[in-house]
């Protein structure tokens, strides 16, 4: 297949890292892919790293969304594309527009955790102009199926996928704790997201210093970079709790080598994680998690079996949680086989660029 792949957002996130690692998983499966991302973004810097053909000259968070088709069409008269695979809104629009004139089918990948819109011109772009959706959880693939007509048109579920060999440092868990600071001979439990209300690191806080006083030979770890709230903010707060073994690092080169030194990884959110990266990258350290029961988070570690899931805001169950897998290692080995086993077989890039192909192919054999 030949397939454009549009990601137009102006930062890094989950959302992008998904798209871009599925083109990067469709070209390695022999097809022909042309990312699109906006001007600097980002997304193309990253496509260009894993070496992809990459195109950054539209811009579709501009406010022109006819000029935004029309250098679309060019692109794709060029480039001949089977399919166009747009996701986010804007470029869905714009793909829709230019379709008739360039002559390719559209499909539509949501990772929003906001249900389609069910006004008139959302239906008849939906309905009429588009060939398939992918989404990234069932309940949204719910959401589609309740709000439209789509009389046939294929809905898929796809969760995100990760490259486990990211994860194999040849060293010790023991070393790697010793590289970051930590003493080898006590469990490291941590929590990786930008410093933001959502991600929850007031409940990790709390379960934190509510599990310290159980167990109390446990360090804690924060890792991400400054959002809404800030490191040294975080910092007084756990002093002022009194939890008294817990590591700060920022945005990190060396993320992969940290969370393998992790002994429990920790998704705390409260909202969001409609694509959940993080948990992905505990399941391929192999680590067991403590994760709430928020959008993709909930249903991957239902399938997964992967770790403890606990209610979002509830401090007290993720320090019960915590201190399970803290003090049951036979169970927290379980999990975390199972986690690894899950996301090694069903989660690699092969397995992506599967589900990927059947779901386009179908597209555009419709």
């Amino acid at each position: 297949m030949r397939i454009i792949q549009i990601i137009d957002v102006r930062w890094y996130n989950a959302g992008a890292d998904f798209a871009v690692t599925q083109a990067k998983a469709l070209s390695m499966a022999g097809h022909d892919v042309l990312l699109m991302a906006n001007p600097g973004s980002p997304p193309a810097a990253r496509a260009r790293k894993y070496g992809l053909a990459t195109s950054e000259k539209v811009d579709f968070s501009g406010s022109n969304i006819f000029r935004s088709a029309g250098k679309l069409v060019d692109i794709a008269r060029r480039f001949e594309p089977d399919i166009v695979f747009a996701h986010r809104g804007e470029s869905h629009l714009a793909a829709a527009l230019a379709a008739r004139k360039a002559g390719f089918k559209v499909a539509r990948f949501r990772g929003d955790v906001r249900p389609p819109r069910r006004d008139l011109f959302s239906r008849y772009l939906n309905e009429r102009l588009t060939g398939g959706i992918a989404v990234a959880t069932h309940r949204l693939k719910d959401e589609y199926e309740k709000r439209f007509r789509l009389n046939g048109i294929p809905v898929r579920v796809i969760y995100p996928a990760i490259d486990c060999s990211r994860f194999d440092h040849g060293l010790t868990k023991e070393q790697l704790k010793i590289e970051f600071g930590f003493d080898p001979l006590l469990p490291v439990v941590g929590i990786v997201g930008r410093l933001s209300p959502v991600k929850g690191h007031e409940f990790f806080l709390k379960a934190a210093r509510s599990a310290q006083d159980k167990n109390p030979g446990v360090s804690y770890v924060i890792a991400g970079g400054d959002a809404q709230l800030s490191a040294e903010r975080l910092r007084l707060d756990a002093q002022e709790a009194g939890l008294e073994n817990i590591h700060f690092f920022g945005i990190m080169e060396s993320i992969d080598r940290l969370i393998s030194a992790f002994d429990i990884g920790v998704v705390a959110s409260t909202g969001s994680e409609m694509i959940c990266r993080v948990l992905m990258e505990y399941l391929a350290a192999g680590i067991p998690a403590v994760a709430t029961e928020i959008n993709q988070v909930s249903e991957i570690m239902s399938v997964s079996g992967g770790g403890i899931a606990v209610p979002p805001a509830d401090s007290s169950a993720m320090a019960e949680a915590i201190l399970t897998l803290l003090t049951d290692g036979r169970r927290a080995r379980d999990l975390s086989e199972s986690g690894h086993g899950w996301v090694k077989s069903r989660r690699s890039l092969e397995a992506l660029a599967l589900e990927s192909e059947e779901f386009l192919r179908r597209v555009i054999d419709e």
